[in-house]
């Protein structure tokens, strides 16, 4: 199952290789603050408790994400987490990119990803 989570298209973004390493296994929140120890770039990592915050543009994808990977392969979500998903899905709607990367995964992958709509 880990190759099929691994590779599936859904769950497979750019990133930069510094924030990707920096954000490991952390989980996401908002972080106070907004320290921006990465340029421009907006994504925050409060160290101190274990949190990562991207930018909003990109929260709701990222919470369908997670959802899409819940809903497929079981990936577990705590309580608090989906809590902010839903939060970030309603304040970071689908946009018409996310709509056709979902088409075409979809006609690549076979399945698209529901949360997308």
């Amino acid at each position: 199952m880990f190759e099929a989570m691994e590779s599936d298209l859904h769950n497979l973004v750019p990133a930069v290789g510094e924030l990707n390493g920096d954000r490991s296994n952390r989980s996401f929140g908002m972080v106070a603050g907004e320290p921006r120890v990465y340029g421009a770039c907006d994504f925050e990592i409060d160290w101190d408790t274990d949190r990562v915050e991207p930018r909003p543009e990109v929260q709701g994808d990222v919470a369908r994400a997670y959802f899409y990977m819940n809903a497929t392969y079981g990936l577990p979500i705590s309580k608090k987490q989906r809590r902010l998903f839903q939060v970030w899905m309603s304040q970071d709607p689908v946009d018409d990119w996310e709509r056709e990367r979902n088409r075409r995964i979809e006609k690549i992958q076979g399945n698209a990803n529901p949360f997308v709509k």
